[in-house]
């Protein structure tokens, strides 16, 4: 028999635990900053993270918006600080380099006992890295091309259907229209800043060429690189787009009605409701990309940070759980206009709400589409981009040639990754 004393601490103990476990959860916020507060997306995290307050009592979310030219550097800040986010919001091509580096863990656990890895559109299954999933997939690249139908039909250029017609498109559509000698109407403005998206940009006009920049595990050749480089290289000397855009001033070039067409996913519908001109939001329309392939994969994610307590581990755990729910996935295709990462999410409403979503619905759900990423380089891909910026920054800047960039890209490409 156990001793009185021993009887009574057990039963203070057993009194106490529910209630320590409730203060522990009353004073539990998570901390969740995103980049997509202020975007189409915004209205979709703000009631997703009432949801689940109002289904765990005592838990609160700290939803912040993180301005997206900053969000990654100060999330890859954090991590090295050792001070990361409770729910890691991210673009997915840095997911790959936080897994290697220890700073996010595998969700597997969380994902037990639901449908996801079912459900989910393939792109989730490049989420697993040494056969551990890292993150649940919230969107994959669909990119269409946005243009503005006033200046098409004013210079009677139609709606490009090849790489060649996009060129001359772009070409016809650059104008100086009012006579001061300086173009103040970009046909194709494109992103050529030396930062991620500037690699995004290049890897636009080489997978339209049916390319990956890492073809069968090997660094594809100087002449193919070269070729897309004379794609960029045409289209910023002839004025098509303006010199060092980031992805940001691009998008305010087109949406503020000084671009005639551009670039960019389906999320980007949602601009026309907060960053368009009156004029734009009447005559902005999508396309196809007249591509014979497109850069596509894994657009962002939610992760976990290592080191967690189980407590908080769990509470994340939960919130991926109800942003993977059917009903919102099917929210998220309604409120944002983007098609959700489960299968079948996109409704009606969400169609006649989002005009072109079904065309970025079936370009995410094609087979066989290149990729924006080094394939089986995924985690080197911040050093990757810089390589291949670097060229490009040193053709727009200097002078030289496409040939000579491709060469000094290569040359780099393959000292870092390919020769033993």
């Amino acid at each position: 028999m156990r001793p009185l004393r021993s009887l009574i601490v057990a039963t203070v103990a057993a009194m106490a635990t529910p209630a320590a476990a409730t203060a522990a959860a009353e004073e539990m916020t998570l901390d969740f900053p995103t980049y997509q507060l202020q975007q189409s997306f915004g209205p979709w995290w703000t009631a997703l993270v009432e949801a689940y307050e109002a289904q765990h009592p005592g838990i609160a979310i700290n939803l912040t918006n993180s301005p997206s030219n900053d969000h990654h550097a100060n999330l890859a800040t954090r991590f090295i600080g050792g001070n990361p986010p409770d729910i890691v919001h991210m673009t997915a091509r840095f997911l790959w380099g936080h897994a290697a580096n220890g700073f996010v863990e595998p969700v597997d656990a969380c994902f037990a006992g639901t449908d996801i890895a079912e459900a989910w559109i393939p792109d989730q299954q490049r989420l697993t890295i040494d056969g551990q999933v890292y993150g649940l997939l919230l969107l994959t690249y669909s990119f269409g091309l946005y243009y503005n139908a006033a200046m098409l039909e004013a210079a009677g250029v139609a709606v490009p259907t090849t790489l060649e017609e996009l060129r001359a498109a772009a070409e016809a559509l650059t104008l100086d229209r009012d006579g001061d000698g300086r173009i103040d109407q970009h046909g194709l403005p494109i992103t050529t800043a030396p930062s991620s998206w500037g690699f995004v940009g290049f890897m636009h006009f080489h997978t339209a060429r049916d390319r990956d920049i890492v073809m069968n595990g090997e660094l594809d050749s100087v002449e193919e690189i070269a070729e897309t480089l004379t794609i960029i290289n045409d289209l910023v000397t002839s004025g098509a787009s303006p010199r060092q855009l980031d992805l940001n001033p691009m998008r305010q070039v087109f949406w503020q009605g000084n671009g005639a067409m551009y670039i960019d996913g389906s999320w980007a519908q949602g601009f026309s409701k907060s960053r368009a001109s009156e004029e734009v939001a009447e005559e902005w329309s999508v396309a196809p990309l007249p591509f014979q392939n497109m850069a596509a994969g894994p657009s962002n994610v939610l992760a976990i940070p290592s080191g967690l307590s189980e407590a908080r581990r769990e509470a994340v755990c939960n919130f991926l759980r109800l942003a993977a729910t059917p009903e919102w996935q099917q929210r998220y295709a309604t409120l944002t206009g983007n098609p959700a990462g489960r299968k079948n999410s996109v409704t009606e409403e969400a169609r006649s709400l989002w005009p072109g979503l079904s065309m970025f619905e079936e370009a995410a759900a094609r087979d066989g589409l290149r990729s924006h990423m080094p394939l089986g380089f995924e985690s080197d891909f911040n050093e990757f981009a810089s390589i291949v910026m670097d060229g490009v920054g040193a053709m727009l800047s200097t002078g030289l040639s496409p040939e000579e960039a491709a060469q000094r890209i290569h040359e780099a490409l393959s000292a870092r990754f390919f020769e033993s």
